[in-house]
């Protein structure tokens, strides 16, 4: 009889799998479709910065913590994105860079990993809340399949915020577990908070606030056991900080040392008439944040559960419902948010960002829902409404990959041809460059045709200038410095040392062809870099080890009874 249970256990897992791949799968080919992608200036920016990393490896040495390749257009060479955005959990687009040698086929199979690891979270979570299969299908698909995650995804492409959208519901799952009693339940906390920390540092903060959130309703409504609770949140935590390591000491070190230009403050909340039009017209056009929308059919969900928790009497669903429908209308314009635009909050810019918990919230109530209303309600209905989601979606993806570009738009076009020609020649952001480096830049001022300066050499390590001088004179090279950074500069040969002032190099070029090498020297972070990546295949190796026991234990118990 066991065996018989053993047997169907595992078709019924590799019936799973082969949906988890299907679902991944279609989630990415509509992006693909035509052998071309629909790209951003988002897009541009964050692959560029992966190539970059992508570089480093394939030469065999670990990355630096600024860009010298692929940097956006308006920006310049030496700009600290690797410090400032988080790259590790970026690896999902790293490693296909190396195993293809067309651009495309690596994009497409970094979006297939990106679209199973969403899948695989989102039900982690639900498959410990309910056992239903349906349930948690049917959550999944309004996780996976929803407007806004499409507009994060393939629209915005912004990838950084797409990759913390796929780890944000272990943040919950170890949450629920701590709460549970389970006593690896840290485990998982510290390892989703480590991922965000590595991925998305606003997201992060996002799931910190989380965490507090639910340390409060402990301290005061759940005081049981609390102690061991609270200990296992701090066990989470330093889990976490030997994860990101070297994300915070990078973020925190160019932070205290230089004066940067930080990302512009603004609450945008969502338009009722411009969400409702984009809702009718399936549309996920990233232009107007204001009108991003979740889709018609996961939109008449929310409607209709947080309805059925008026007259509901249960506390499964009630709770996520209810928070669903109210947190969602309350990121809407006629909430006077413009009074807090200078706020801490302002840093969000976008409210549409936090429709991230609206979905986690509902994939929660639905599913609890249909588990424990199973016999109310007709599976072929529920069967429905997910391919309705999936249809509606799906479409809306159709509709924007082919039709969403051009002028206007700020999207075009990429694929094997263009690719690193659109990556390399494309203004996106002048984003982390030390305030008012454009004052300094002397040469621009004087407009000097006789000097020629180019670039003729550049990897993630060092970065060769040729310059031609009519005279002796001295010339500020358009390559930004960071104070607590070391450089090493050769001009014709003669190595200069020093350490970074926030301003472009200065360098005496002699009359003549000039070559200047500049080159940014290693600091501690890259020991820091060893030590996050080891912990994390520690934690991994641990986990599956825990994993595997907990089985071998419930099969012993199986086989005595």
């Amino acid at each position: 009889m066991f065996q018989l249970i053993k047997i169907k256990q595992k078709y019924n897992y590799i019936f799973e799998f082969l949906i988890l791949i299907c679902m991944s799968f279609i989630s990415t080919y509509f992006a693909f479709s035509g052998h071309f992608f629909n790209i951003s200036h988002d897009g541009v920016y964050h692959l560029g910065r992966f190539l970059n990393v992508a570089d480093s490896f394939r030469n065999l040495n670990f990355p630096e913590v600024v860009n010298l390749t692929h940097v956006s257009t308006n920006s310049y060479p030496g700009v600290a994105i690797n410090s400032f955005y988080p790259w590790l959990t970026g690896i999902i687009f790293i490693i296909p860079n190396l195993l293809f040698s067309n651009p495309m086929w690596a994009l497409f199979l970094s979006f297939f990993i990106l679209n199973i690891f969403t899948i695989i979270s989102i039900n982690s979570l639900l498959s410990y809340l309910t056992s239903n299969r349906l349930a948690v299908f049917t959550g999944i698909v309004i996780y996976q399949f929803n407007n806004y995650h499409f507009i994060d995804l393939y629209s915005r492409v912004a990838i950084g915020e797409t990759i913390a959208y796929a780890f944000f519901p272990i943040v919950f799952l170890g949450m629920i577990k701590i709460n549970r009693s389970d006593k690896f339940g840290f485990l998982l906390l510290g390892l989703s908070m480590g991922l965000l920390v590595n991925t998305h540092i606003l997201t992060f903060l996002y799931a910190v606030f989380i965490v507090i959130l639910f340390i409060i309703y402990l301290v005061l409504f759940d005081r049981k056991y609390l102690l061991d609770k609270l200990i296992q949140i701090i066990k989470s935590s330093i889990v976490a900080i030997f994860l990101g390591m070297y994300t915070i000491y990078n973020l925190v070190h160019m932070i205290t040392n230089n004066h940067i230009e930080e990302p512009s403050k603004s609450i945008i909340a969502l338009s009722p008439s411009g969400v409702f039009m984009s809702t009718i017209n399936n549309e996920i056009g990233e232009q107007g944040a204001q009108n991003w929308s979740m889709g018609l059919p996961v939109t008449l969900v929310v409607i209709f559960l947080g309805t059925y928790c008026l007259v509901t009497k249960s506390n499964y669903w009630k709770v996520y419902g209810s928070f669903s429908i109210l947190f969602y209308f309350s990121l809407f314009t006629w909430i006077p948010y413009d009074l807090i635009k200078d706020s801490l909050l302002a840093n969000v810019q976008f409210l549409g960002r936090l429709l991230i918990f609206v979905l986690i919230s509902l994939s929660i109530g639905v599913s609890y829902l249909i588990t424990f209303r199973k016999k109310n309600i007709k599976v072929s209905l529920i069967f429905g409404l997910n391919v309705v989601i999936i249809i509606f979606s799906l479409s809306a993806l159709y509709n924007y990959h082919y039709n969403y570009f051009g002028p206007g738009t700020g999207h075009s076009k990429i694929n094997s041809e263009n690719y690193y020609g659109m990556i390399n020649n494309t203004d996106t952001f002048e984003d982390y460059l030390p305030k008012n480096i454009e004052k300094d830049n002397s040469n621009t001022k004087q407009n000097d045709n006789k000097k020629i300066l180019k670039i003729v050499n550049s990897s993630p390590k060092e970065i060769t200038y040729s310059a031609y001088s009519a005279k002796d004179v001295d010339y500020q090279i358009p390559f930004i410095t960071y104070r607590g950074l070391n450089y090493v500069i050769s001009s014709n040969g003669q190595k200069v040392y020093m350490s970074g002032n926030g301003k472009f190099i200065k360098v005496r070029l002699h009359r003549g062809q000039n070559k200047i090498i500049i080159k940014v020297r290693h600091n501690n972070s890259v020991y820091l870099l060893v030590v996050s990546m080891i912990s994390f295949i520690i934690l991994v190796i641990y986990m599956v080890f825990i994993k595997f026991k907990l089985m071998h234990e419930q099969s012993l118990i199986h086989r005595l009874t």
